[in-house]
C-alpha cells in the first residue's frame, strides 16, 4: 500500500467531504432563484404652467432615463397649460425617442386618457401640477430608477420654495 491505514482513512473522509460540498453546490444551484429582469417601467409625468422649472426637471428625466439599465420611458401630459409648457416639453420630447407628448385641455382625466400611451409594465405617475415639487420631482425619479441611490444632490431652495 501506498499509505498507512491513518491517512487512507483521512484522504477517503477528505474525498467524500469534497464530494458532499460539490454536491451540495450544485443543488443550491438548481434550486437558487433565477436572475429575471425588472419590469419595464413609464413615468407619467403630469404638468401644468411650469415653465420655470419644466426644462431643468425633463433633462434630468432624460439623463435618468437614458442612463438607466431597464427598459423605462416617459410620457408627459400637459394639462391646460396658458404659459409655454407645452412648447418647452415638445422641443425638449423631439431630442429623444424616451418622452412622449400628449397636450390635453384643463377639463380631461390625464391619467386615464395617457394610461393606453404608456408601454411600461409598471407606471409611476409623478403630479407636477399640485402635488410634487421640483425637488421633490427630482428624488422621486432617482429613488425610483436606481436602487443604489442613498442620498440625491438637489439645488438650494429660492426664497419663495
Amino acid at each position: 500500500m501506498f499509505f498507512s491505514y491513518t491517512a487512507s482513512v483521512v484522504l477517503l473522509s477528505l474525498a467524500l467531504y469534497g464530494l458532499w460540498c460539490f454536491l451540495k453546490d450544485l443543488w443550491d444551484w438548481y434550486l437558487a432563484p433565477k436572475v429575471f429582469r425588472p419590469p419595464s417601467v413609464t413615468f407619467l409625468v403630469l404638468v401644468k404652467n411650469a415653465e420655470q422649472e419644466i426644462e431643468d426637471l425633463l433633462r434630468y428625466l432624460i439623463r435618468e432615463l437614458e442612463s438607466a439599465d431597464t427598459d423605462v420611458d416617459a410620457v408627459v401630459v400637459d394639462c391646460g397649460s396658458t404659459d409655454l409648457t407645452l412648447p418647452i416639453v415638445e422641443r425638449l420630447a423631439a431630442a429623444t425617442e424616451t418622452v412622449t407628448v400628449l397636450p390635453l385641455p384643463a377639463s380631461a382625466r390625464p391619467v386615464a386618457e395617457a394610461l393606453p400611451l404608456c408601454r411600461g409594465k409598471v407606471v409611476h405617475v409623478l403630479d407636477l401640477t399640485s402635488r410634487l415639487r421640483g425637488q421633490d420631482f427630482l428624488v422621486s425619479v432617482c429613488a425610483l430608477l436606481r436602487s443604489d441611490c442613498r442620498t440625491v444632490i438637489v439645488p438650494k431652495s429660492r426664497a419663495g420654495d
